[in-house]
């Protein structure tokens, strides 16, 4: 059989262009395929009808603008001939012979009348050339956008992604030139809203396409530089070592083309998100912008994401051992970090993104997706074993699922720690200390997202702090031992403190330590509420019952009960001190100046000052109280002894009721001295001598009894011994004694100064001879009961 002879060859006319060869060739690839020439001539067809009805829009849209353009310049062709004609007839009125004095005195006239309108007009012109001008250029710009977008979709469609990153730069150059018109538009033409609002519709339209392209072509990219990279021989042991990474790092291994292409395609989503930034600024001016999010780096999040995924396939393994997952998150983030510094921040910086740093990014991605495995897969079984030890009878379980809660948390503020070292140990300052920047890089803002979570975790840490302090407030040796060289606030005294006090303060120290790396002002002031203010309290009842044990046995009559007393008024100064020094700390006046502490206001640890203060005010009194009934018992019979004011006597004899009482007062107060802070000691003492001079001068006085000159010298006799009981504590006792001592001195004054008997009731007298604390009625009821022997 004869072999079919070859075609003859069909000369190419000279019209038939290298596109339209391509396309018959693809169509035509044998004889066979001429049968598919009507479809083929159907195709061609349609197409050219599109583009006949593409070519028919553009016109109808060029005439439209071309309509508005001429009609804007019709409008101020005529408002310029109006004013060239208004000109010419003020000059062909002035140039008329004859009339030139009657044109004089009405131009002023004319000029006001006429040139207000004029200049009306002509800026009325010249807004709507602006506005014609500035929304041809507009419409040209976006015209360029959108045929930019499109030509780029159309090579996507076809498979041709070689100029992608071209053509995204020349898109988004044209919508930079828009944005910075449009900023120009808001800034002196905010008026113009319908103009400036179409054309972020037709912007907005454009960035719906070209921001996912170079997204697509971005991670397209990224995968053909091996990112990202395995994880499958990561040796986590070495994390904590001071050895070189053994991850491969793919941006440190590019070379040649691969870099171009990924510095064009960073720089492409680099510069979208920096023109993403100004639109939003731009739209959102004059508004309150402070509850706004921070937009993370797109570039970082493309790195991150692809990352993340692979290592959730390690994490899932160590659901029952979190310490391995926390140690390849911090593998992670540490051994790509550099790269963040040396090849991804310059590209940052040349997009003008300011305030981004690549790598506070890095690790704020590296934190955010662990934070989320860890609320999605490791604290949900965690609040599953809780409540299956909650249920169960046996407390050993409740105690394992208490310290695996407290084992997590440690490992999250480890590695917060040492997340937040990789920025500062840089040189650079922290740029994220307020409280939603802090949360981007701490795993502990899960906590920020579950509150109920805090208060679990609050809860666990109070027991676990309780539990220590429970049996140390029930050793009788922690009350008796005093802590060594404690002070007192702003002073050097020793306040005093028992031994269990330490134990207090170092279990709330301990709490508060645990509060200070949670990323958020108001959950820091409401964990320590919730875990250390019920330790506060317990402490205080403690004290309390132990008060009234002392109070109820012997009514605080015996040395025993009174150092049991001043042991817990010590603790309570002690605790009220230091929680008052810890509330001037910054950490602490940051929740004051956010007003998160309460209702009442002032420190988080307000309720509980002011609750040991009570305490200690209750108890001081009741010691003071016990202390001048026992005086009173003793001084009853010499205050019912009137007649001993009327005896004579060559030397006057000291009371032995007198000796007594002071005796007793001395040595009550000294054991409270002994035992009790100054502070606290101060204040019973003063007591003291507030109730005693009233008691004594209440007893003496009352019934007018009667006042020789022995008598007075007798009173002068036994209030000397009262006050030399406390002159041990001042330097001038009687000042204490006001009452006694003016009662006294009125005793004491001479009879030829008392003539005039008007003059004890004169205030002024009263002042100039240093009665202050005594009425007037009392003054002369003292000076009339004095008998003067002859």
């Amino acid at each position: 059989m004869e072999a079919a002879a070859p075609s003859p060859l069909l000369h190419s006319p000279p019209h038939i262009t290298p596109e339209l060869r391509r396309f018959l060739d693809v169509r035509f690839r044998s004889p066979a395929d001429l049968a598919a020439a009507a479809d083929v001539e159907a195709e061609i067809r349609g197409r050219c009808a599109e583009l006949e009805s593409s070519v028919a829009e553009l016109s109808a849209r060029l005439a439209v603008v071309a309509a508005a353009y001429s009609s804007s310049l019709g409008a101020a062709g005529s408002a310029l001939r109006s004013v060239r004609g208004g000109l010419a007839a003020l000059k062909a009125s002035t140039d008329k012979t004859g009339v030139r004095e009657d044109v004089e005195a009405g131009s002023e006239k004319m000029l006001f009348e006429q040139l207000p309108p004029l200049a009306t007009d002509v800026a009325r012109v010249d807004i709507v050339r602006d506005y014609a001008e500035t929304a041809l250029k507009l419409d040209g710009l976006i015209g360029d956008v959108e045929d930019a977008v499109s030509s780029s979709v159309t090579a996507k469609l076809k498979s041709r992604g070689e100029n992608s990153e071209k053509t995204h730069h020349v898109a988004i150059g044209y919508l930079k030139k828009i944005e910075d018109l449009l900023a120009s538009v808001t800034r002196t033409r905010p008026q113009w809203t319908r103009l400036i609002s179409a054309v972020d519709h037709r912007v907005d339209r454009s960035l719906a396409l070209l921001r996912p392209q170079a997204i697509v072509d971005h991670r397209a990219l990224l995968s053909s530089l091996g990112w990202p990279p395995s994880l499958a021989g990561t040796k986590i042991s070495d994390s904590n070592s001071g050895k070189p990474a053994e991850t491969v790092n793919p941006l440190f291994s590019m070379k040649g083309d691969l870099t171009r292409k990924y510095s064009e395609s960073f720089l492409s989503l680099c510069n979208l998100q920096e023109l993403q930034k100004r639109r939003k600024a731009r739209q959102l001016h004059g508004h309150d912008m402070g509850n706004q999010p921070r937009q993370p780096l797109w570039v970082i999040e493309e790195l991150v994401n692809p990352l993340s995924a692979a290592a959730q396939h390690h994490f899932s393994k160590w659901v029952e051992n979190p310490e391995f997952v926390f140690a390849l998150a911090y593998k992670i983030t540490r051994d790509f970090v550099d790269s963040m510094d040396e090849i991804l921040q310059p590209l940052v910086d040349k997009a003008n993104l300011v305030g981004y740093s690549c790598r506070e990014e890095w690790i704020s991605g590296i934190v955010i997706a662990l934070s989320t495995y860890l609320a999605k897969e490791i604290f949900p079984k965690q609040i599953e074993l809780l409540q299956e030890s909650s249920s169960s009878d046996a407390s050993s379980t409740a105690a394992q699922a208490r310290v695996s809660w407290l084992n997590l948390v440690d490992l999250m503020i480890s590695f917060d720690k040492r997340t937040q070292d990789l920025i500062s140990g840089t040189g650079l300052l922290l740029s994220v200390k307020d409280d939603e920047n802090w949360q981007r890089i701490s795993v502990l803002s899960v906590f920020c997202d579950r509150p109920d979570w805090l208060e679990i975790w609050a809860e666990i840490e109070r027991r676990e702090v309780f539990a220590s302090l429970k049996s140390a407030m029930e050793n009788e040796n922690n009350w008796s031992k005093r802590i060594e060289g404690a002070m007192l606030e702003y002073g050097s005294d020793d306040c005093k403190s028992p031994a269990i006090t330490g134990a207090v303060k170092h279990g709330l120290s301990l709490i508060i330590d645990r509060a200070r790396p949670i990323p958020s002002i108001t959950l820091r002031a409401e964990f320590i509420r919730i875990s250390a203010s019920p330790i506060i309290s317990e402490f205080l009842g403690c004290m309390f019952r132990r008060c009234q044990e002392a109070e109820g046995l012997t009514a605080l009559a015996d040395d025993n009960a009174l150092t049991k007393v001043s042991q817990s008024i010590n603790a309570a100064r002690y605790v009220e001190s230091t929680l008052a020094q810890w509330c001037e700390d910054v950490f602490f006046l940051e929740m004051e100046n956010l007003s998160v502490v309460g209702e009442e206001g002032g420190c988080v640890f307000q309720q509980e000052i002011n609750q040991l203060k009570e305490f200690r005010s209750e108890w001081v009194d009741k010691i003071s109280t016990v202390i001048l009934r026992a005086f009173d018992a003793r001084c009853r019979d010499y205050l019912k002894n009137k007649r001993q004011w009327q005896e004579h006597s060559e030397e006057p004899a000291i009371s032995r009721a007198i000796i007594e009482s002071s005796g007793y007062i001395q040595g009550r107060l000294s054991r409270l001295e002994e035992g009790l802070n100054v502070l606290d000691f101060v204040t019973v003492w003063r007591a003291v001598a507030t109730g005693v001079d009233q008691l004594l001068f209440t007893g003496i006085f009352a019934g007018s009894p009667k006042f020789n000159d022995g008598g007075v010298e007798r009173l002068h006799a036994d209030l000397s011994v009262l006050f030399a009981v406390f002159q041990a504590w001042c330097l001038r006792p009687e000042g204490f004694f006001p009452r006694l001592s003016e009662g006294l001195k009125l005793l004491k004054i001479d009879e030829r100064q008392l003539r005039d008997g008007r003059m004890v009731t004169d205030k002024n007298w009263l002042r100039e001879h240093g009665i202050r604390h005594l009425t007037a009625g009392e003054a002369e009821k003292i000076i009339k009961n004095r008998v003067y022997d002859a």
